[in-house]
């Protein structure tokens, strides 16, 4: 007799197929936004910081526009709208301060200190969401630290301005996760990004105008051109539409320890590109802030199981 289709097991592995498949889309982002570490590095000595990164979010605007149509921005009522500005804005200013990050430390240094977002999201948990930081949350961000001072190694030791901005960057960074997992439920995901990516875009515009000399490429060279392109549609509209739609499928845990690729492709793509070279103490430095995010992410999965191991087990008739 053939199983039906709607039996618990088959609803079950409906619904891994569709975490596994979220968390396959999860990662490829990863991947993209690591790779971009060396190339704004070298496009932000073709242009301004705010000029690179407006040109950048209104090209991935438009292009979010064109895939949302009508059906999918009807789905935003005016709580939508004001979320998509206020996600924007907290996503603009990491990428401000990343950017000129980018300008004073290496291209391996900004992906490692970028990942430190994953750390902060447990702590800032705790007072946004009322979720006390765990043990392991609190053991992570020490190894974390730990890590940040090998990684930033000087004798004698001063952290670098360009490292500070990546930090505070990374604070951002946790606030936006934070925000997704909360607030993007019930909106379309391509009409929810591009609110985010076109408010993106409109700051750096003003900020550009106000403060820089040029909001405009000088001169459109291939390596610049490959290099919009490259985040505009692999590391902006795709990678934000992929995190607003499939987040939320998956735990915040698991998402938050998918993010922990980053800055191991950061490193791998910035030997290749850029020819960063990290001493062995950087090396240890990094090894230890990935670590830290992984235990602060896997500890309560691992304090859940040991729970459900040391319940014990009912009587056969007092189990429900």
């Amino acid at each position: 007799m053939k199983q039906e289709s709607n039996s618990p097991d088959s609803f079950m592995n409906q619904i891994q197929k569709r975490q596994f498949i979220a968390e396959l889309m999860l990662a490829s982002v990863t991947l993209f936004w690591g790779a971009t570490f060396p190339i704004v590095k070298d496009a932000i000595r073709e242009m301004p910081v705010m000029a690179f990164l407006w040109v950048r979010f209104a090209m991935a605007a438009v292009l979010l526009a064109l895939m949302t149509g009508k059906s999918g921005f009807a789905t935003l009522d005016r709580r939508g709208w004001r979320l998509g500005i206020l996600l924007g804005t907290l996503l603009f200013l990491a990428y401000l301060f990343q950017t000129f990050g980018l300008e004073r430390t290496s291209s391996a240094n900004a992906g490692f200190l970028t990942g430190l977002g994953v750390v902060w999201v447990p702590l800032l948990a705790g007072p946004f969401l009322k979720k006390p930081a765990a043990f392991g949350s609190k053991m992570g961000v020490g190894l974390a630290l730990f890590g940040l001072l090998l990684l930033t190694w000087h004798t004698p030791w001063t952290i670098n301005f360009g490292d500070l901005l990546v930090i505070i960057c990374s604070l951002f960074v946790a606030l936006h996760i934070l925000g997704l997992d909360v607030f993007t439920k019930g909106y379309d995901g391509r009409a929810l990004t591009f609110v985010q990516i076109a408010t993106m875009a409109v700051l750096g515009c003003l900020g550009s105008l106000c403060f820089e000399p040029v909001s405009w490429p000088r001169q459109w060279t291939g390596s610049l051109i490959f290099a919009l392109v490259i985040t505009s549609v692999f590391a902006t509209a795709y990678a934000f539409w992929a995190m607003t739609t499939f987040q939320n499928r998956t735990t915040p845990t698991r998402a938050a320890l998918i993010y922990t690729l980053e800055p191991v492709f950061a490193a791998v793509f910035s030997i290749w590109l850029a020819g960063d070279r990290l001493t062995s103490l950087a090396w240890v430095g990094g090894a230890l802030i990935v670590a830290g995010m992984i235990i602060a992410e896997i500890w309560p999965l691992l304090a859940a199981r040991r729970i459900d191991v040391e319940a014990p087990e009912l009587p056969v008739d007092e189990q429900i």
